[in-house]
């Protein structure tokens, strides 16, 4: 171009391919630091272990660190699953769940809504056996203030035993915990490919498909390509939850009472008598009504503060209708162990049936 002058290249196409080697391998080496950050960055699994079946060998109860190994050596299709995630064993209890009591409840809780709270953490599984397997699931739905997906995982036949369900309920968890759909799910119990919200699961026998939520439905379903949600909980929990399990100490005392014929009224004095903040009515299907010689002493405990609840004895798919002129609350339709269970947190907050009644509607 006029008034420019040419400068010619002095530098040979074999010093170009030696400088553009050099800039590709340090591109590289500046990328490997990303790379394994990248790899180490993997998804961070609790798993807040109980116990149960499901850490339950022939020879007795095993780490759960053990059931993952032998999971990852028997079955080669789980590598890619497992090999993606960082698992972190947090191992609070080791006993049948039958034997647990409220403050075992309180504890596994804690810990759950402690370690969900850490930023790297995907979610949690609980490892838990399945006699309260729903109980547990319901506190941690009314008690973990987060969104990210707790899930209980049990099994009805020990491990390392032919038919054993546990491994695959436990993988199926896994997947359920990477499922961008579980997120703000609340508490759920995973088992024979199913999910069902804490709220609504029942145990119904000792098969592996034990685990129904009744007329309600399951939340989804586990298949080999991915996880399936259908539906969703509409009823408060977990993040929108005004209960604080680090409020609370310990559980108030509440009693189930069953309605049937010729029921003897002093097994409700006798509640009373023992203490108790409340009591449950597992009564008839029609209402909740409880046996006609229990409805005296029942109205009496009323009169005097002590929270009554009906529920019905025919299961989840019964709910108890409002009524402005009964002094009892009405148990929505919950099962009567889990409106003793919703019932004690909320003898943690208020005494006031009319609150205690909104509680109920709303959770």
């Amino acid at each position: 171009m006029p008034g420019m002058s040419r400068v010619r290249s002095t530098v040979s196409p074999q010093r170009i391919g030696l400088a553009g080697g050099a800039l590709a391998v340090a591109a590289l080496l500046l990328a490997l630091p990303a790379a394994w950050g990248q790899q180490a960055a993997k998804p961070v699994i609790k798993i807040v272990a109980t116990g149960g079946t499901i850490a339950n060998m022939l020879e007795g109860r095993v780490p759960f660190e053990k059931v993952i190994e032998d999971i990852r050596k028997n079955y080669a299709e789980t590598h890619k699953l497992l090999d993606g995630v960082k698992f972190e064993v947090v191992d609070i209890l080791r006993q049948g769940s039958g034997s647990l009591s409220g403050a075992n409840f309180l504890e596994i809780a804690r810990t759950v809504n402690r370690v969900i709270q850490e930023p790297n953490v995907k979610g949690v599984i609980v490892t838990h056996g399945t006699s309260t397997s729903e109980d547990t699931a319901f506190f941690l739905h009314l008690l973990v203030k987060s969104d990210k997906p707790v899930v209980v995982a049990n099994s009805q036949r020990r491990h390392g035993t032919v038919g054993n369900d546990g491994d695959k309920n436990f993988i199926d968890a896994v997947s359920v915990v990477l499922s961008p759909e579980a997120v703000g799910k609340g508490a759920m119990v995973v088992s024979n490919q199913t999910i069902n919200s804490g709220r609504e699961v029942l145990k119904t026998s000792v098969r592996p498909d034990a685990f129904v939520s009744g007329e309600h439905g399951i939340l989804g379903i586990i298949e080999a390509d991915r996880v399936d949600f259908y539906r969703a909980p509409t009823r408060r929990h977990t993040s929108r939850s005004e209960f604080d399990v680090n409020a609370i100490t310990t559980l108030p005392k509440v009693e189930i009472v069953y309605a049937y014929f010729d029921a003897d009224p002093a097994l409700i004095k006798a509640a009373a008598d023992g203490g108790a903040k409340g009591i449950v009515v597992n009564g008839f299907t029609t209402g909740g009504s409880p046996y006609a010689t229990q409805q005296q002493n029942l109205q009496a405990l009323a009169d005097k503060g002590v929270a009554v609840v009906l529920t019905a004895r025919g299961g989840m798919n019964n709910r108890i209708p409002l009524s402005a002129q009964n002094k009892f609350i009405e148990g929505d339709n919950f099962v009567a162990h889990k409106a003793r269970i919703l019932l004690q947190l909320a003898l943690t907050k208020t005494s006031d049936p009319k609150e205690i009644q909104r509680i109920f509607n709303e959770y």
